[in-house]
């Protein structure tokens, strides 16, 4: 079953449809510009990135599931990113004290450093150059969040907070 926005009190699915599908277009071309600027740049693709990210943006180390559960990936996706992160040498795995079955992950100095020089290179993309009108980008943010908040209420779906950050990844 389709989401429902209101429009002028009644439901509009086809606007609904519409907004999901350029949602998702803005998404791809987005992910698509990034994945190429790092893997030229840097040889690390935008998933390994994005969970690098997530690691860097949270004070102390997380665990499997708190990294998928902020990008809406799979745990096994991240854990194929993790160990990938960790046969590299960027993520530092360590047993949780807390569970047995749960790992701890915190970036390494050099997981640290590829941030960094990500966090510039996507900074200075073409995509987001070309995307710098402060106004129509809040605009487009705020209308987008209002939207997220009658799909949570419709659907009683919720995303979990991401932690407080300092790089658009973590916001």
């Amino acid at each position: 079953m389709p989401y429902r926005l209101l429009y002028n009190n009644r439901v509009n699915t086809t606007t609904a449809w519409e907004f999901w599908y350029n949602v998702r277009k803005a998404s791809t071309i987005m992910e698509r510009s990034a994945e190429a600027l790092l893997s030229a740049q840097l040889h690390i693709s935008f998933g390994q990135f994005m969970v690098l990210s997530v690691i860097d943006a949270h004070p102390g180390p997380l665990n499997q599931t708190a990294i998928a559960d902020h990008l809406g990936l799979t745990k096994g996706t991240v854990s194929r990113l993790i160990e990938a992160g960790a046969t590299a040498g960027w993520i530092i795995v360590a047993p949780d004290p807390a569970s047995r079955r749960s790992r701890l992950i915190s970036l390494s100095h050099s997981g640290e450093k590829l941030v960094r020089q990500g966090d510039a290179l996507l900074e200075q993309s073409p995509l987001l150059q070309s995307s710098r009108d402060e106004v129509s980008l809040q605009a487009a943010t705020d209308t987008l969040q209002a939207a997220i908040d009658v799909m949570v209420g419709a659907s009683g779906v919720t995303t979990p907070a991401l932690p407080p950050a300092r790089h658009p990844l973590g916001q």
